[in-house]
């Protein structure tokens, strides 16, 4: 009896030193795949621009982004969108929040040679957390992502 009583006793002093850890990776790896996830996106929409040769655009919300597509004839006014990813859920699949450093931010748009809206006349920064966890994604305004330059 005193042998189970001490086993469990180490057991929760074992987990109450690895609780705190467990939770900040978890935390961690959740706000990293979500920016992976955002960055791929947001290329998704540029290479979908060059292919097509149309206007490709990100929409973001705190919860959620999509990527479309105008559609039509080459030269012809846009008929439609044609949804290329999404609606991807942020809030669900990686329990994070994302957030704009300017409001405006809500849409990103490229053109068909790849570059970005001529309204994005500054780097856009895109900021994913998770508890006390942040990482961020900064699109410059010809509509490259940062690789790293963009602190959040």
């Amino acid at each position: 009896m005193v042998e189970l009583l001490l086993t469990i006793a180490v057991a929760g002093i074992m987990i109450a030193i690895a609780g705190p850890k467990a939770r900040a990776f978890r935390e961690g790896a959740s706000v990293r795949g979500a920016r992976q996830e955002l960055a791929t996106a947001i290329e998704a929409a540029r290479a979908a621009a060059i292919q097509r040769g149309r206007t490709a655009r990100v929409h973001l919300r705190t919860d959620s982004l999509l990527v479309t597509v105008d559609t039509g004839a080459p030269g012809a006014a846009a008929s439609g969108r044609y949804t290329v990813l999404g609606p991807l859920r942020l809030d669900t699949a990686f329990n994070v929040t994302l957030t704009r450093a300017d409001p405006a931010d809500t849409v990103i748009a490229y053109d068909s040679r790849g570059l970005a809206n001529p309204r994005l006349l500054h780097t856009a920064r895109l900021v994913v957390t998770r508890g006390l966890r942040k990482d961020s994604v900064c699109v410059t305004n010809f509509g490259m992502i940062l690789p790293r330059g963009c602190t959040p």
